[in-house]
């Protein structure tokens, strides 16, 4: 079965107001949060095989902090992934993707709020807190979505 891995942004600097939000940056904490979330996912044996990002430079980041972990793999971006897309629209995305994906498969997305937990949920029917640097595991089984496991940031590092 596919494995999908939503993830969140770290926290990123706060909005300032004439400058466009896609330019966010993740703070220092940020970066380090990320980068310890991260490491704890793979070594919890999900390392990805390809990763799609918002294109936004938060969620770009972050897909940085797991590559760091995970080693090179493939990272493309799409617009459908960012804060305020139609989480419709992202589902059929994926839906189109899965039909060409392989059976062991691991795909990471790193996106937004609240796209992700109205997407997660319209793919799971699980409400979930989706909170920054943290990842919900769904399985495709073929003909539908399965959810698997919601870790909190704190969850991965071990707080």
């Amino acid at each position: 079965m596919t494995c999908l891995l939503f993830i969140r942004h770290g926290l990123a600097e706060d909005f300032r107001p004439g400058a466009p939000d896609s330019e966010r940056a993740l703070t220092e904490e940020g970066w380090e949060g990320a980068r310890a979330a991260m490491k704890a996912l793979v070594g919890k044996g999900f390392t990805p095989s390809r990763g799609i990002s918002s294109p936004y430079r938060r969620a770009l980041e972050t897909m940085a902090c797991l590559k760091e972990a995970a080693g090179a793999f493939p990272v493309g971006y799409s617009e459908l992934f960012t804060p305020e897309e139609d989480p419709a629209d992202a589902e059929a995305w994926l839906l189109t993707l899965m039909r060409g994906a392989g059976e062991d498969e691991v795909l990471a997305f790193t996106s937004h709020q609240p796209l992700l937990g109205t997407l997660i949920a319209r793919m799971t029917g699980r409400f979930l807190d989706i909170k920054q640097a943290s990842c919900t595991v769904i399985e495709w089984k073929g003909s539908g979505w399965m959810f698997r496991k919601h870790f909190t940031a704190a969850e991965l590092r071990g707080e």
